[in-house]
């Protein structure tokens, strides 16, 4: 109980934003395992960064559980400065290169002619592109809410 009432906003933020990171690297794998348009069509680099995003709020959560004082103090806080700025960036990173990779298929499904819009608009493809989209929705929400926990302290203030 201790544990919990010694986190911050910028703790619990951080929180938040590890389990929408975390919730868009399953979706990713439902979407690409799933039927549909993006089936098997898998983006490595985009895994890499939501990995990367993953592993870094986790050292930032973990950080901020280690309280230190003097020169150790302050290289764990400029690390933990740095970590909380590169965690956004690298969730920033994983949308954009899913919706490169993703555009063509979206521009097929959603506005092809009206001729073939019937044979390529299935429920299957559909989901596909549903998923996809929810997946760069929640890379997007992880990046803003990294972004926010970033101005807020991870640790109280002693008295």
């Amino acid at each position: 109980m201790n544990l919990i009432k010694k986190q911050t906003a910028g703790s619990w933020i951080t929180l938040i934003t590890l389990v929408l990171a975390v919730v868009s690297l399953i979706v990713y794998n439902v979407n690409v395992n799933g039927e549909g348009y993006f089936q098997n069509s898998t983006v490595p680099k985009a895994v890499t960064y939501m990995i990367v995003t993953i592993v870094l709020l986790a050292v930032i959560v973990i950080l901020a559980q280690v309280n230190m004082k003097g020169i150790a103090g302050l290289v764990l806080d400029l690390a933990a400065g740095a970590v909380k700025i590169a965690a956004p960036a690298a969730a920033v990173a994983a949308a954009m290169t899913l919706v490169s990779s993703r555009i063509e298929g979206f521009a097929f499904i959603y506005m092809s002619n009206e001729e073939v819009l019937h044979e390529v608009q299935t429920a299957a493809n559909l989901s596909s592109a549903h998923g996809a989209i929810a997946n760069i929705v929640l890379l997007a929400a992880a990046a803003v809410f990294g972004m926010a926990a970033a101005f807020f302290s991870l640790k109280k203030e002693e008295a």
